[in-house]
């Protein structure tokens, strides 16, 4: 199975270390350090379950830059992208979330999207797409 992991934070690196002990997990981020840190096999956060992974589980785990790529071939893409929220305007902002599900949608809108960020079950947004929100 193909799995796309948007986002290498605390939440998507975690999933995408676990998935990846038994599934092809691509990771995509939008800073290069941390690609490039995740494709040494170095943490680009500090947590020592994820450092401990690297270091000794054999994992089936790449990152990438190219989201159009690695959402492609994907047949589950999980959105970690972050949801700020602004408590002066009681207001999540979901701009990156919705920016991948956009992406998602365009180049194959077959694959199943689940989103595991911070964000209001209520959200506009969430009746145009199909997907599933943990």
């Amino acid at each position: 199975m193909n799995i796309a992991i948007a986002g290498t934070g605390y939440v998507g690196l975690s999933i995408a270390t676990l998935l990846a002990q038994h599934h092809h997990v691509t990771a995509v981020d939008i800073i290069p350090e941390k690609v490039q840190l995740i494709n040494e096999r170095k943490s680009p956060i500090q947590d020592k379950e994820i450092e401990e992974y690297f270091a000794t589980k054999e994992l089936d785990l790449t990152a990438t830059l190219d989201a159009t790529a690695a959402y492609s071939t994907a047949d589950f893409v999980v959105i970690a992208a972050p949801t700020n929220y602004d408590s002066k305007k009681n207001y999540f902002d979901t701009s990156a979330v919705e920016t991948v599900i956009d992406l998602v949608m365009s180049c194959n809108p077959n694959a199943i999207m689940v989103i595991k960020s911070t964000m209001a079950v209520f959200s506009p947004f969430r009746k145009l797409y199909p997907i599933f929100s943990l």
